[in-house]
């Protein structure tokens, strides 16, 4: 009876299963049903899981990148999506010209090949890296993502490499409703260094890539769709080509022999080691030198004097040159006859007191005829030899070993002027601080009484070193601003003309750089403004008309140059200085109209500039017999657009007075504002007060800035300065109401 009862029992439960278990899928040989514990089926989906994200790891990268001045930069993410080495990331992540590697799990770090695409719109990048067979992540589909749906990431956030983090989809969404621009949004942690990581179902295919974080572990990621369409569109630019920030200008040097060498604000810098013998690298000028007898110099400063670089000279454009450079805190000519050390003849080493260990020191070479060389350190012969082995070719500069070595001021002449000081001047200046400073040695009678007189004297000595020491900086305090008042005084002066066409634009700007940089070499900058105006109207056609050249030269310019807009680094000091936006081909509306304005010019293109609110443009107008004829240049955008497209970018309704050109002078203020604005913002009150200063020796009338100057004079505790620009405004208008906060200040400043 039992036993019947349990068979019976045991055919309903049988029929239950053979009934009812359909309705729920498949049974799985090893499913749940195998009578697992919770505990024990958490631990298979976590080894499951961790055995995944093992898997994705290989095909995720980190993207290491530098700023706008070549100092490390951030990190970020981005993974492989073909075999081939094509790589996906944020936009933002690579930069707008910015040079960047990529990185892999097992340490292998690559240089770009190319940027095979990039959509700024949707934040998103390709890049191509010279790798095959590659593990690569597939690519999901955004459009069947669903909120709730279990989602992980692998990335790099706050610099920990392929950190793995699982979340959910929140939901699909706009940033900014109506914006059209539908983002996955992700409940996953996300920190700096996680953009352009893969979003990934449980599957282990891509469904979005992180961008955005808006706060706790909640944020925004790119639909992997968006992805899709950029890799069915590539438009490859060559890394060469795309890299603006500190690339060398391909008009004025070539390098050989591989190596790093970086070009930006007058200094040109060479890293890493070169594949010549000894971590040799050559970069030489693309300028003619003259005919001999001829001098060539430049500045250099070893980052460790156990480096050497300098000067080559007779150049053949491969392995044999001359070179003088300075090597483990010596001086030495070596004749270079090829690859191997064996050809190499070392004409000359010697040591020189004129030679200043990790400072600047400035290496000149005379060449004579019959083979005469004489090379100088900071002005002191060191070195003269005949040697015939080379007697032509080019010039230019060397590097050699692993220490980084900079260059800047590199000319050559058949003869330069002496740059020696002139004596009479040494002891003027002298004369004028020698309360500050005196230099003189102690004899060893002055060593003995010094010890005689106890155990106090180091202390004594240490007293007086810290009065040194602070006329020191005195000293250098004055120095910085002689230099600064003499940089005004030539920005000031060069504005002065009665004539607009007398001004020189370009030098005007560049004398702007040369209030906080007094070491490039301004002429140079004009030279290299000449060379790419020769080089875009190589292109022009015989009888190309002005609308024509003007269509090439923006162009050859934004696309062929990669001149362009600022826009991930808008408010850095750079973007005001021409020099390095001539450099790092990137720069602010102004600055990019005042190369274009001068380039047209140059090229006979009747080129001004619009100073509209909020934004910069240049026009082209070309004067007829019939109605005259105006094109509008956008420098920031790189392309021509209609006076309705500027009321757009400036949210403005305009009207034809303000496309009325923009004076000379007006510019150079415009860009003196510029640079107030951005010392504000970054509280660099000294600089702030420099630019005001030059902004008030253009325009003495700018009460505005006069304002501006006597107030931060008044914080900062300059009372006597204070007060002079307090009574020249009171005194312009005594009697406007306006006056009477500086007329209490001034009250105050009295009775101190």
């Amino acid at each position: 009876m039992i036993l019947r009862m349990i068979s019976l029992r045991f055919l309903k439960y049988a029929l239950f299963i053979i009934l009812f278990c359909p309705l729920f899928g498949k049974v799985k040989n090893d499913t749940n049903s195998s009578g697992l514990s919770e505990l024990q089926l958490a631990k298979r989906d976590a080894e499951d899981f961790e055995k995944l994200a093992q898997l994705i790891k290989p095909s995720v990268v980190i993207i290491d990148s530098v700023d706008r001045i070549g100092r490390k930069g951030g990190k970020g993410t981005g993974f492989v999506v073909s075999p081939d080495g094509v790589i996906a990331t944020n936009f933002h992540v690579i930069g707008e010209h910015r040079e960047f590697k990529i990185r892999f799990a097992n340490g292998k770090s690559y240089t770009p090949h190319s940027i095979l695409a990039i959509d700024r719109e949707n934040d998103l990048a390709l890049v191509k890296i010279e790798v095959e067979k590659l593990p690569f992540l597939q690519l999901g589909d955004s459009d069947k993502i669903s909120p709730g749906q279990a989602i992980f990431s692998i990335g790099n956030p706050l610099g920990y490499s392929h950190s793995v983090s699982r979340g959910v989809i929140a939901a699909m969404r706009e940033l900014e409703v109506g914006d059209g621009r539908p983002l996955v949004q992700v409940a996953i942690p996300i920190e700096p260094g996680s953009s352009g990581s893969p979003t990934l179902d449980l599957n282990g295919k891509v469904v979005a890539i992180l961008a955005i974080k808006s706060g706790g572990a909640m944020g925004f990621g790119i639909p992997v769709n968006k992805l899709k369409n950029l890799l069915e569109n590539p438009k490859p630019i060559l890394f060469k080509k795309w890299l603006t920030i500190g690339a060398l200008d391909e008009l004025e040097w070539k390098s050989i022999m591989a190596g790093n060498w970086k070009q930006r604000a007058g200094v040109i810098t060479a890293s890493e080691l070169g594949s010549g013998f000894g971590g040799r690298m050559l970069c030489l000028s693309e300028q003619k030198p003259p005919a001999l007898p001829y001098e060539l110099e430049v500045d250099v400063r070893l980052s460790d004097d156990s480096g050497a670089a300098g000067l080559v000279f007779h150049s053949d454009g491969k392995n044999k040159h001359y070179g003088f450079y300075p090597t483990n805190g010596s001086l030495r000519l070596t004749c270079f006859e090829g690859e191997s050390v064996y050809s190499w003849n070392i004409l000359e080493t010697v040591k020189s007191s004129a030679y200043r260990p990790n400072q600047w020191n400035q290496l000149r070479v005379k060449l004579g005829e019959a083979g005469k060389i004489t090379c100088y350190i900071n002005g002191e012969s060191v070195i003269e030899v005949t040697d015939q082995s080379l007697n032509k070719g080019q010039i230019g500069l060397c590097k050699f070993r692993l220490p980084t070595a900079e260059f800047r001021n590199f000319r050559y002449a058949k003869q330069f002027p002496s740059s020696l000081i002139p004596n009479k001047s040494k002891q003027q200046i002298r004369k004028i601080i020698k309360g500050l400073a005196k230099n003189e040695s102690l004899s060893e009678e002055n060593f003995t009484r010094l010890l005689e007189l106890g155990l106090f004297v180091p202390n004594v000595l240490l007293d007086r070193a810290a009065e040194l020491e602070k006329q020191a900086k005195i000293i250098k305090s004055i120095s910085k601003e002689i230099k600064e008042r003499r940089a005004i005084e030539e920005l000031a002066k060069s504005l002065i003309y009665d004539d607009e066409n007398s001004v020189n634009l370009l030098r005007s700007a560049l004398l702007i750089s040369r209030l906080t940089n007094q070491d490039f070499n301004l002429n140079a900058y004009l030279k290299k403004t000449e060379n790419i105006a020769n080089e875009i109207a190589s292109h022009f056609p015989e009888k190309a008309t002005g609308e024509e050249k003007l269509k090439i030269l923006v162009y050859q310019l934004f696309q062929e140059m990669g001149y362009h807009g600022s826009t991930l680094d808008y408010d850095h000091p750079s973007n005001s200085y021409i020099n390095e936006v001539i450099d790092d081909r990137e720069g602010l509306p102004i600055t990019l109209s005042v190369l274009f304005i001068e380039l047209a010019n140059r090229l006979e293109l009747p080129v001004s500039g619009l100073g509209l609110p909020g934004h910069f443009l240049t026009m082209y107008r070309e004067e007829s017999n019939k109605s005259p004829k105006e094109i509008i240049v956008d420098p920031f955008g790189g392309k021509i657009i209609s006076r309705m497209e500027a009321s757009e970018i400036t949210g403005l309704r305009l009207n034809n007075k303000d496309f009325v050109p923009a004076t000379k002078r007006d510019i150079i203020t415009r860009m003196l504002r510029n640079l107030i604005h951005t010392a504000e913002t970054r509280k660099n009150s000294s600089d702030r007060l420099l630019y005001l200063n030059a902004t008030l020796a253009i325009d003495p009338e700018d009460t505005y800035i006069r304002a501006m100057r006597a107030m931060i004079n008044y914080a900062d505790g300059r009372f006597v300065e204070t007060l002079k620009d307090i009574d020249i405004l009171i005194a312009e208008n005594p009697e406007s109401p306006e006056m009477a906060p500086l007329i209490e200040i001034r009250k105050r400043l009295m009775r101190k």
